[in-house]
């Protein structure tokens, strides 16, 4: 049986860093970043989870999260998803301009998307804000580029290319996961 680990309440972010700064760790619930203390249990390795819910609450410039996963989260998709959980508390006109607060049902998609997707070597992807509230996913590592576009929970698409070759494509999620299987894969090692 894993041995829980309970963090000390250190603020907004902290917690969560030392989360993923621990190898091996992982949670069937993602802590309510407001919520303290937070219970984390150790991995017992693969079956990638499933997620059976996130929920997302803004209170304000608070933000809180709630994920239950079927089995561990691999400390990709934890990284991952608080990269995705810091572009929540971007402000209207983050971008200096008019640029729309990220909308929280996008972020819920890019963490459902990342759970499905993501491997245990899978590195994790840069979390980056759109300007119309969508998020973007990327890597660029092993000489490819790969991003995914989030521009509502329906309207999700990737482009890929590696490096120094003409192999690039640019296609919508639906209808083309293996192909991006097939991207995650090559930046995984596999």
């Amino acid at each position: 049986m894993a041995d829980a680990v309970t963090l000390p309440d250190t603020g907004y972010g902290l917690a969560e860093a030392a989360i993923l700064s621990q190898p091996g760790l992982s949670t069937a619930t993602l802590p309510d970043v407001l919520a303290r203390p937070a219970v984390v249990t150790e991995a017992a390795g693969p079956p990638a989870p499933t997620l059976r819910k996130v929920l997302i609450r803004k209170r304000g410039p608070e933000v809180s999260v709630e994920i239950q996963a079927s089995a561990p989260m691999p400390r990709p998709l934890l990284k991952g998803v608080e990269g995705v959980v810091d572009l929540l508390s971007l402000p209207a006109g983050w971008n200096s301009y008019s640029a729309k607060p990220i909308q929280p049902q996008n972020a819920i998609r890019a963490i459902r998307l990342l759970a499905e997707f993501l491997g245990s070597e899978t590195p994790s992807p840069a979390a980056v804000p759109t300007v119309r509230g969508g998020i973007q996913l990327e890597w660029h590592t092993k000489g490819v580029n790969l991003e995914i576009y989030i521009h509502s929970p329906e309207n999700v698409s990737f482009f890929a290319d590696r490096v120094g070759s003409d192999e690039a494509c640019e296609e919508p999620l639906a209808g083309h996961e293996q192909e991006l299987r097939s991207w995650l894969e090559r930046i995984s090692g596999k």
